[in-house]
């Protein structure tokens, strides 16, 4: 009984303790609820030169800073000499040439699709895998999908440009498409598209290495210094994936175990030398990024996980960021701003957010009131259990924290900023420390209570002034007409399969290319090797053969191609049908035919003027020896008679001397059958004479 009792108690005292010690009663932080709005982000990681961003839900254009925040249905315009750089996450960076336009028209977890009416861009893409997220490019008249990871480059040109280059280089492999086609592009091949002419929507491929200026060579020194700074990045150590742009802490910035923390980041001293008094939130300015609203946008080049990830804490003298709490079951959401934020009549003040308080959404009434919907929750990001094992901070005792006897943490009064409410959101200027005693009612006033955020300023009540507003870029508002990618994109919709069953496949189902196999499990000899791209059907007798579009696609049969019998049978010959013609139906046929046979024949009968032509063309009319055997030309040498007659002799005698041309035949063969007994010497006479 007593055992029984024993292993009851070690049960829960395993089990029930450290649910109980983990939960909020004992002051255990949690970042484990999910916001309202989870709509993906990515930011502005470089900048050079003046570049400009117009919102989705906006006609102006505003000056684009680094670390500027950009989500679904942002554009980007840089002017000459200008460039940028967009980073999406840890592995895609897109980096934008001088007088481009740019569009963002999907940003999810799922996939990226961008257009690029006018301008070059360059795409690195790393770790990427198809199968789990795409990522699109929409150009004048054609549609790039990419399929490995690599770097990829894409020249739309100007509203006067009639074509369209694709290079693919670093083992990358990209499928195009056109109005009228679609083919790959692999690893050190550039494809240039023609987007106008005869030659509409047909392509021609080169050495991808042959297209090298200063924009190639800048991304090269971009891909550089990035490469170096994910390769020194703590990721999954300190923080995970979700906190893309954490790589920029390591150069500027050291991590630090702590007692009450754990492991924190704090930046060096020649970080924040350059700022007066520097404290977090303190150098930058608010804008509104819908759908979430208000955001703050740092000034620090290193600051982008800083300011929407994690815990700013002040301990021991100094700040230290935290990537978050000690507990979390969800993946790290990215978030405008971490702070408290009250209203104090003519001043708006905030303060870093502290452990063990909520997340403060002092957007909430002004998403209701403003632009961003009526508190909808927009979530198109998935929620990623994120398993990995990271050194979280130490969790904090409520007795171990010093606060103002209500259990609150002390945040130094020169953590509090304020701002004037009528440059709130318009200007970059009057951001300033309040006095210490208004600094110490904001700290010990309850943040759980709505104080003063019901009446902060809406998009509508505070448009960005002169400080914020850009030109509208020349080039943007000249567009030209020409279609921009293969068919009409609609946000968050893949369209390489559609456009790979449309354009390559004709909507026909493609053809498996792994052989048939036996019973044995290999591959038998018939149909080894197939062909065609697509499985064909068979085709009926008299049957008209027609595309998926309910289009012909041959010229159909004339009735009457086989003819049938009287009982109606088909004959067997299939022979077509012709017609008779009449005589005047062969009359106009027959007129033009005769004449240029007689024409070309003309020239063969007539002898031409020239005498120097008249003798080759008569002497095989009047050669009759032409019947005799081949073997007489060979014995001509050997007739010393026709040699010693003059040259004035006429040639017509040649033919008639038939005996002397037969007695040489003779002789040789005579000696070769049998050698003929030398005559009589004339010596010894006449066997008559003496007589």
């Amino acid at each position: 009984m007593k055992s029984t009792n024993s292993m009851k108690s070690l049960i829960w005292a395993i089990f029930i303790i450290p649910l109980i010690f983990s939960s909020s009663v004992f002051g255990y932080d949690t970042d484990d609820t999910v916001p309202q709005i989870t709509a993906r982000v990515s930011r502005i990681s470089f900048i050079s030169g003046d570049v400009q961003v117009r919102r989705a839900d906006s006609q102006d254009w505003e000056k684009a800073t680094q670390n500027l925040p950009l989500v679904e249905g942002d554009q980007v315009a840089t002017n000459a000499n200008s460039r940028a750089e967009i980073q999406f996450d840890s592995n895609s960076f897109l980096r934008l040439a001088e007088n481009s336009y740019l569009k963002v028209v999907t940003l999810r977890d799922a996939g990226i699709a961008i257009s690029l009416p006018q301008g070059t861009l360059s795409l690195r893409t790393l770790n990427f895998d198809k199968d789990k997220s795409y990522f699109e490019l929409d150009a004048p008249n054609s549609t790039i999908t990419i399929l490995k990871s690599g770097l990829y480059r894409i020249d739309s040109g100007d509203k006067n440009n009639k074509e369209v280059r694709v290079s693919v280089t670093d083992n990358g492999q990209a499928r195009v498409y056109s109005d009228n086609s679609g083919f790959i592009v692999k690893n050190g091949r550039s494809a240039r598209l023609y987007l106008d002419g005869n030659n509409s929507g047909e392509w021609e491929t080169t050495d991808a290495s042959s297209y090298v200026d200063d924009f190639a060579n800048w991304v090269l020194d971009r891909d550089q210094q990035t490469s170096k700074r994910l390769q020194n990045a703590s990721y999954d150590k300190y923080y995970d994936r979700d906190m893309y742009g954490a790589e920029d802490l390591e150069d500027n910035g050291e991590w630090i175990y702590t007692k009450k923390y754990g492991y924190v980041w704090r930046p060096y001293n020649r970080s924040i030398r350059g700022y007066s008094d520097w404290s977090p939130y303190r150098y930058g300015s608010w804008r509104w990024v819908s759908p979430y609203g208000w955001t703050w946008i740092n000034d620090e080049p290193w600051g982008w996980a800083t300011y929407h990830h994690g815990r700013w804490v002040y301990d021991s003298g100094f700040w230290s960021w935290s990537p978050y709490s000690s507990r979390r079951g969800h993946r790290s959401w990215w978030q405008p701003a971490l702070v408290i934020i009250s209203w104090g009549g003519p001043s708006v003040y905030w303060y870093p957010l502290p452990y063990h308080y909520g997340y403060n959404d002092y957007n909430y009434y002004c998403r209701g009131r403003g632009r961003g919907g009526n508190n909808t929750i927009i979530n198109n990001t998935t929620i990623i259990n994120n398993n990995t094992t990271i050194i979280n901070p130490r969790p904090i005792r409520q007795d171990q924290m010093k606060g103002d006897g209500r259990g609150h943490i002390i945040i130094p009064p020169g953590g509090v900023i304020s701002m004037p409410t009528d440059k709130f959101g318009r200007s970059v200027d009057g951001i300033k420390r309040p006095p210490i005693t208004i600094a110490g009612d904001i700290i010990k006033a309850d943040p759980n209570t709505d104080r003063g955020v019901k009446n902060l300023p809406t998009f509508e009540d505070r448009k960005p002034g002169r400080e914020v507003l850009a030109t509208p870029p020349i080039f943007v508002n000249s567009e030209t007409a020409v279609k921009i990618g293969v068919t009409k994109r609609e946000s968050g919709v893949k369209l390489d399969d559609s456009l790979r069953n449309e354009k390559i496949f004709d909507r026909r189902q493609p053809v498996d290319r792994q052989p048939p196999t036996n019973n044995n499990g290999q591959s038998s000899e018939e149909n080894v090797r197939g062909t065609g791209a697509v499985k064909r059907p068979p085709l009926a007798q008299n049957e008209e053969v027609k595309s998926p579009d309910n289009r012909p696609s041959v010229r159909p049969r004339p009735k009457d191609y086989y003819p049938t019998t009287q009982t109606g049978t088909e004959n067997t010959e299939r022979k077509p049908a012709v017609r008779p013609r009449s005589d005047e139906d062969r009359k106009p046929a027959e007129q033009p035919r005769e004449q240029p046979r007689q024409e070309e024949r003309k020239p063969r009968y007539d002898p031409p003027s020239q005498p120097i032509y008249e003798k080759p063309r008569e002497q095989p009319r009047r050669e009759e020896p032409r019947q005799q055997p081949r073997e007489q030309p060979r014995e001509q040498p050997r007739q010393e008679q026709p040699r010693e007659q003059p040259r004035e002799q006429p040639r017509q005698e040649q033919p008639r001397q038939e005996k002397p041309r037969e007695q040489p035949r003779e002789q040789p063969r005579q000696e070769d059958r049998k050698p003929s007994p030398p005559p009589p010497s004339s010596k010894k006479g006449d066997p008559t004479d003496g007589k």
